[in-house]
């Protein structure tokens, strides 16, 4: 249902119902797949794609008819781009490409999910800078969190949670700048 967003060139009323269906449905699935047991990679990776695809539509509406000044275009694509870096590195480092759920990722989600109507009730600037930092420390954390991890893991809540099965040790850290061997 998200991709439907990209038939509309305005916001409308019929674009807004759509688009808290998508909303609805996207704030659903998880736990309905965590009561029916019916979680999986799949899922987990087509609730992004889900999530991506209502976002660009959004987007897509809300810069054809104007609403967004290009300094935002710039500064959430900047911000997407360090996304995709994340996953990215996921892939060059775990075999597997894939984004972090992280808590700042969520805030950023529902950051964006408000443009819309920021638009409606006239605080789009404002909105948009709050969406621009929301959305560039999750990029950042994302990248970070690719970095530091020993692990592919898609679910770890913050850098800031780090700990354990998820840092890299001080000894996997001489390892790595000492190609494996000590130094005195």
């Amino acid at each position: 249902m998200r991709p439907l967003c990209f038939f509309f060139d305005t916001v409308t009323t019929g674009f807004l119902i759509i688009y808290l269906i998508c909303a609805l449905s996207d704030l659903l699935d998880g736990p309905v797949a965590r009561k029916t047991n019916a979680e999986g990679i799949l899922g987990s990776v087509l609730d992004t794609v889900g999530d991506f695809l209502m976002y660009l539509g959004m987007m897509k509406v809300l810069i054809v008819s104007c609403a967004v000044p290009g300094w935002a275009i710039f500064w959430i694509a900047g911000a997407l781009i360090i996304h995709i870096t994340s996953a990215l590195i996921a892939g060059f480092r775990f075999g597997k490409f894939y984004f972090v759920h992280s808590l700042s990722g969520k805030l950023m989600g529902v950051a964006m999910f408000f443009v819309p109507f920021a638009f409606l009730i006239g605080i789009m600037t404002e909105h948009l800078i709050v969406t621009g930092i929301i959305s560039s420390i999750s990029a950042i954390e994302a990248v970070f969190i690719q970095l530091k991890t020993d692990s592919a893991d898609m679910d770890i809540l913050s850098v800031l949670t780090l700990t354990g099965k998820h840092e890299i040790s001080e000894a996997q850290i001489g390892d790595l700048t000492a190609g494996g061997k000590e130094y005195e």
